[in-house]
């Protein structure tokens, strides 16, 4: 499943982070028209992308990890 998401700030970092480390799942995180992936559970790469349009691709049938990406869901 994927979902195009935008973080704005280092607490969305943070709690996106947080989540996606709660899943114990892969969670794959790419710049919207870039090829490029980054793990989801890292504090660092998260960062780099802070602010951007963010594909998420992910497996995990956490509602709580589903409930966050809604709260930062773009319209596509």
């Amino acid at each position: 499943m994927n979902k195009i998401i935008r973080l704005p700030n280092l607490a969305a970092v943070q709690e996106f982070v947080k989540n996606a480390e709660a899943t114990g799942e892969s969670v794959l995180v790419s710049k919207e028209g870039f090829k490029y992936q980054i793990d989801g559970a890292s504090i660092m790469g998260m960062i780099a992308v802070m602010g951007e349009r963010l594909r998420v691709d992910y497996m995990s049938e956490s509602m709580r990890f589903k409930e966050m990406l809604e709260k930062y869901c773009t319209s596509q």
